[in-house]
């Protein structure tokens, strides 16, 4: 018995090695032509923690079994780094380094970016919070951003809500690029881009889905010009019903709910196979930017993905550049991982990278100083 139980634990741990290798492989992987593997790079966290525990445990035993998930770990390293940031300065003396980084901001050539995804300044008041809209509106005004990134931003004709208010609260951020993703008689919704510098020219990535939007502000810095690109990528769309199934580990096992996991798993490979075309659509017209640029944006997809791959190919991600941790930034139950990101041309510099964990919306705000290169 003690033989046969052995040998279940072998080809576990060999079936874990073989999942996580896949799961590296996976960004590679365009889900529109084959999709399974973006399940695999969706669990990497998962199957990265089962590996450990299976080569602690043949660690312990001493035994040579060991190596499987060693190996496995090693090839993925790099994936791993995309995942967890570690500066340990920038850790130990944050405080100062970011006041020291502001205090060069005033006389550097650098800029402080925001990228928030608001969820409709909690309109329908998901956070119970009756105040929450305003707290928005006073953070994001404390932090003085020069540029500032919404998504699922929402105007309408409620005073509290219409868009000259928006405009006034960001004064100090004159020049905008709006674009609506959705427009009834009464209200908007899409992303926004504000920035305290002249925004030159304005434009739009087309995608198919009319959910999804990423448009780009072309914003002149002294005699240099950068392009910013602002987006919202296709969302599993799950209802709360769905979230719960997900949240919760006493699955029952019966017909209804077998055909709720069912549709989970159908709405998943449909958002990935839409997101892996919004990813060609937005690298293709980066790549044939004449400027340094920054995207910002809810991806809603992590960094073992075929969309973060694609889009980030030739940038660099201010996260791994200077933050610090697993920088996880969507906290609802599913997933709760880095779903949003602020990536950058090689010419421009990422000072310092925090993600501000304040509860006002479902995604937390990213910050960012970014030293644009003079020509």
């Amino acid at each position: 018995m003690k033989k046969i139980f052995r040998k279940i634990i072998l080809y576990a741990n060999v079936a874990f090695a073989v999942f996580l290798i896949l799961s590296f492989l996976s960004p590679h992987l365009s889900p529109e032509k084959i999709w399974f593997p973006a399940f695999l790079g969706l669990a990497y966290p998962y199957i990265l923690l089962v590996n450990v525990v299976f080569l602690l445990g043949w660690i312990i035993l001493k035994r040579k079994e060991l190596l499987i998930s060693l190996l496995a770990i090693i090839l993925g390293w790099g994936t791993f780094s995309d995942y967890l940031s570690i500066h340990p300065f920038r850790f130990t003396k944050k405080d100062h380094y970011e006041n020291l980084v502001r205090e060069q901001r005033k006389t550097d050539h650098q800029v402080k970016i925001i990228s928030f995804n608001v969820r409709a300044f909690d309109v329908y008041g998901w956070e119970d919070n009756l105040s929450t809209r305003t707290e928005i509106f006073a953070f994001l005004r404390d932090e003085d951003p020069d540029i500032l990134c919404i998504q699922e931003f929402h105007s309408s004709n409620r005073a509290e809500f219409r868009e000259s208010d928006v405009y006034r609260i960001f004064d100090h951020m004159p020049y905008r690029h709006i674009g609506y993703t959705v427009s009834y008689r009464t209200m908007s919704y899409g992303i926004a881009t504000f920035s305290h510098y002249p925004i030159i020219n304005k434009g739009s990535v087309p995608l198919e889905d009319r959910s999804s939007i990423c448009v780009y502000s072309d914003i002149l810095m002294d005699q240099d010009t950068f392009r910013v690109y602002t987006c919202h990528l296709q969302s599993a769309k799950l209802d709360s019903e769905q979230y719960q199934i997900l949240d919760s580990l006493k699955f029952r096992y019966d017909d209804q709910q077998i055909a709720e996991i069912k549709d989970i798993s159908f709405r998943l490979r449909d958002a990935f196979i839409k997101r892996a075309a919004q990813a060609d659509l937005i690298a293709d017209q980066i790549a044939g930017c004449p400027y340094p640029v920054i995207i910002c944006g809810d991806f809603n997809d992590t960094p073992v993905s075929y969309t973060y791959r694609t889009i980030r190919d030739g940038l660099q991600d201010a996260f791994s550049e200077s933050g610090w941790g697993l920088g996880r930034t969507y906290h609802g139950k599913f997933p709760s991982f880095r779903i949003d990101y602020i990536l950058h041309s090689g010419s421009i510099n990422a000072l310092f990278f925090k993600r501000e964990k304040v509860m006002l919306s479902d995604h937390f705000p990213i910050i960012s100083y970014l030293e644009i290169e003079q020509k």
